[in-house]
């Protein structure tokens, strides 16, 4: 590593707001964004797709000075778009996943082979010296570890990033976007993904508990038979009638 500033690239997507379906910046992005401002160097926030989407101005609150936008079309391939521009960069920072279209979580991983760089996943902080950055990752059953990584390289931030984000409508004002030339012949992906709405989870019908807390502390810890009965025999109408006076003794319906 020589003495210029460090370079680091923040990649940028439209995300969702979970409730109203509002056009939002990737909250995953944002996390990216703070550790980047956390670290220093020159930062330059990425963006491939349509710049007229407002969400990404939201990026400038943030803290982008600037959102650099790489016009592709939907459906396009944007991993090939973005690693066009990123060519020369020291640190690629990134979501661990988009909040909308596909998905996948696997842009990261596209960009990082087209670039023939490493990538580490699911970062929570990151720390830089001699050429080197070192990642504390997330593991499940709330396990951490520490590993190293050769610069130039791309790592994924994970949701529970440990930052705080703050929103300035100034520095919106203050920042620009920049629009870049379209990229040549970026080719269109071939998916059989589509995009839908969540449906809601069916709600599981359960007894209410009427055992004291004593008694529900003991059967936390001893096995115990839950109780209920197993029907085996009968007509499906008969079995359908067990199902019912269940349902009716435990007041799961009123009907």
């Amino acid at each position: 590593m020589n003495s210029s500033p460090l370079r680091i690239a923040v990649l940028a997507s439209i995300g969702r707001n979970p409730v109203s379906g509002a056009a939002r910046p990737n909250r995953n992005d944002v996390l990216a964004l703070e550790i980047a401002r956390h670290l220093g160097g020159e930062i330059t926030v990425l963006h491939a797709g349509d710049s007229a989407a407002t969400a990404i101005g939201d990026y400038l609150a943030y803290g982008a000075a600037r959102v650099e936008v790489v016009p592709i079309a939907e459906g396009q391939d944007a991993a090939r778009a973005l690693a066009e521009r990123l060519a020369g960069f020291d640190l690629i920072l990134t979501g661990s996943r988009s909040e909308g279209a596909e998905g996948s979580g696997l842009l990261p991983y596209l960009v990082a082979e087209r670039l023939g760089l490493s990538l580490v996943g699911q970062g929570l902080d990151v720390m830089l010296g001699d050429g080197q950055a070192e990642v504390t990752q997330f593991m499940p059953k709330g396990q951490r570890r520490r590993v190293r990584v050769q610069l130039p390289a791309v790592i994924a931030i994970h949701p529970m990033a440990p930052v705080d984000p703050h929103y300035a409508y100034a520095r919106r004002v203050a920042g620009k976007i920049v629009r870049q030339p379209a990229p040549q012949e970026i080719a269109t992906n071939s998916t059989a993904w589509r995009s839908e709405l969540a449906t809601k989870k069916p709600v599981k019908f359960k007894a209410a508990e009427t055992k004291a807390g004593h008694a529900r502390m003991l059967s936390a810890i001893v096995t115990e038979a839950k109780g209920g009965a197993v029907v085996k025999t009968g007509t499906p109408a008969e079995k359908a009638q067990a199902i019912l006076t269940y349902l009716r003794e435990h007041q799961l319906i009123d009907w």
